[in-house]
């Protein structure tokens, strides 16, 4: 008897899964695109674009949109529309059961504003260029002076600051000479840090931690205006900002 009862199960399964799928299937055939929800993921962390953006750009490229099949969708060539937009980085659409295209995007996040001849833009970890926004300002590093038109060491040193937490929360400026030295300006305070050339970044900034953590108090601070750290075995403090 049981045995008898475990081939009916197995053969229930054989015909009730295929019958789902060749369901689902016909289901998925004849759904139509009724919305489209989009979500900007890091909305929180940048504000360059807004989901009502996103889904009005998406609607002017596709008029048709609502109302269509969504297996006649290229989510594919929709994402690559979508990413091609000067503030996103990724997108994912896929659609829900009820017809509801979903979007899901995520912006650039900017690491350094540049101020530069050919305008003002911010640059995120990987160099991309994003244009400034009037509805929104990141908080970042400013970087001025002689910019090269190549930006990977200005990349580079920004990513360095903005991913820790203890540079990010402590410079606010990165000044370029034109013999392409780095100069950073704290936040607090009224010395400069010449960071010299842009290589060996992170064991020069190891050697200003050391500094601001074991090497001067409060007082003696303030009598220097000029911190240098573009030699390799030492540090040396100025009186004045002559370079």
């Amino acid at each position: 008897m049981k045995r008898a009862l475990n081939i009916l199960k197995w053969v229930f399964l054989g015909i009730y899964f295929p019958l789902m799928l060749s369901f689902v299937s016909v289901s998925s055939r004849s759904t139509i695109c009724i919305d489209v929800n989009v979500v900007v993921r890091d909305s929180m962390e940048a504000g360059f674009v807004s989901a009502a953006d996103i889904r009005s750009t998406i609607l002017d490229k596709y008029p048709d949109l609502l109302g269509s099949p969504i297996n006649k969708i290229d989510f594919y060539k929709m994402e690559n529309f979508v990413n091609e937009h000067t503030a996103i980085s990724t997108t994912q659409v896929y659609n829900t059961a009820r017809g509801v295209l979903q979007v899901m995007v995520n912006q650039h996040q900017p690491i350094v504003r540049v101020f530069a001849p050919d305008g003002t833009y911010y640059l995120d970890l990987n160099g991309q260029r994003i244009p400034v926004s009037n509805r929104f300002t990141a908080r970042v590093l400013v970087a001025n002076g002689h910019i090269p038109a190549d930006k990977t060491d200005l990349v580079n040193v920004s990513r360095i600051i903005a991913t820790d937490p203890f540079w990010n929360a402590q410079m606010e400026q990165i000044y370029i000479r034109r013999n392409n030295e780095y100069i950073l300006v704290p936040r607090v305070g009224e010395h400069w840090i010449l960071l010299g050339q842009p290589e060996r970044v992170e064991q020069k900034l190891a050697k200003l931690k050391a500094l601001y953590q074991h090497g001067l108090d409060q007082l003696e601070w303030n009598e220097y205006q000029l911190i240098n750290l573009k030699y390799e075995s030492q540090v040396i403090c100025s009186r004045n900002r002559d370079l």
